[in-house]
């Protein structure tokens, strides 16, 4: 008889302790692009993309306009052959510095945008966590990715479980 009620009270506890395990799921993208400040930092972001675009067309314009002077100047006869290398090495210098101003840009919009991105991403998954605290979830997954946005804290299992299989 012991045993029997043990056993109902095991199976009770393991069946409540099932119950309280609740896990929560969200999209991460859409709550982050509807955040108050989101509209603003696209708007910084997409000028200063336009900004930098503009500076890269002017330098790109400038050194095919060198270019074409240059190939003018040769046709004419007008400049001596050391001169002719002398133009050419230089545009060819001012067409790596455009090279790097395109990779630069880039570079320089991907800091921007994390710039901008970092405070309200903090600001979301302080959101997540509080609410995962406040209603016990375990665990909240990203409905677009399938990674978890919150997870409580948990044991590392790796060690017993490669002690099972005798590694």
């Amino acid at each position: 008889m012991k045993k029997i009620f043990f056993s109902v009270v095991l199976i009770m506890l393991a069946t409540w302790s099932m119950n309280a395990q609740k896990f929560g799921h969200m999209n991460f993208q859409a709550v982050l692009i509807e955040m108050p400040g989101m509209a603003e930092g696209t708007k910084e972001l997409e000028a200063l993309a336009i900004n930098l675009r503009k500076q890269g067309d002017e330098m790109t314009a400038a050194v095919q306009e060198e270019y074409s002077a240059a190939q003018e100047l040769v046709r004419n006869g007008v400049i001596a052959k050391n001169l002719q290398d002398k133009m050419a090495e230089e545009i060819f210098k001012k067409q790596q510095q455009v090279k790097m101003f395109d990779q630069n840009m880039g570079l320089q919009l991907q800091q921007k945008e994390a710039e901008l991105l970092e405070p309200l991403i903090n600001k979301l998954n302080d959101a997540i966590t509080a609410v995962a605290k406040e209603n016990d979830l375990l665990f909240i997954f990203d409905e677009g990715t399938q990674i978890f946005l919150f997870a409580e804290q948990s044991i590392n299992v790796t060690s017993k479980v490669k002690a099972k299989l005798g590694m």
